[in-house]
């Protein structure tokens, strides 16, 4: 497992799942797509929000890279007709511990449209069948209820509420909702 091959490319009924290149261009989009909704995304990132494009290439040039080859990505931009809408993938794929965990965003406008919860059971086939990890999370902030919703309609099990687990920029504490499946939980 230690030297797994990511997929290029999923495609998905009309969407298109790839890396989303690591360049100029981008970072300049993917910044705009955060300034557009800085409420909803100000808290992503330890340190909170992007500084600046700079930021955003270094983020997405070091994920393409990881130096530590038990801990990697598979992440992949949500594209729709050359539109870049978001991204979704695992994160954190631990190697040792066959565990990994999903993560996704989507810019304001595709939000609302059911696009997560087609491409869950894509990433899990990935996770479960290509990777052959034995459990997947989905971590949320206890309070976002989207993303709750994507992880219990998914059939995820609530493991758990981390109780003040982030410390955002603003200063507020947070607790963190994780969801879990294992491997025996997954349906083709």
């Amino acid at each position: 497992m230690s030297d797994f091959i990511k997929p290029e490319k999923i495609i998905v009924e009309d969407f298109v799942l790839r890396q989303i290149p690591a360049t100029k261009d981008f970072a300049e989009e993917i910044y705009d797509i955060f300034i557009e909704d800085a409420d909803t995304f100000k808290h992503w990132f330890n340190g909170g929000m992007w500084k600046s494009v700079e930021d955003v290439l270094k983020y997405y040039q070091n994920k393409s890279q990881p130096n530590d080859t038990r801990w990697q990505f598979a992440m992949y931009g949500i594209f729709k007709n050359d539109e870049l809408l978001g991204e979704i993938g695992l994160s954190g794929i631990d190697t040792t511990n066959q565990t990994a965990e999903i993560g996704y965003w989507l810019k304001k406008s595709a939000r609302g449209k059911g696009i997560i919860d087609r491409l869950i059971p894509v990433i899990e086939q990935l996770a479960f069948e290509t990777f052959n990890l034995r459990k997947i999370n989905i971590w949320c902030d206890n309070d976002n209820i989207a993303s709750r919703r994507h992880a219990e309609k998914n059939g995820y099990i609530l493991e758990g509420i981390q109780r003040e687990r982030k410390l955002w920029p603003d200063g507020s504490v947070h607790s963190t909702a994780m969801f879990g499946k294992l491997k025996s939980e997954y349906k083709k």
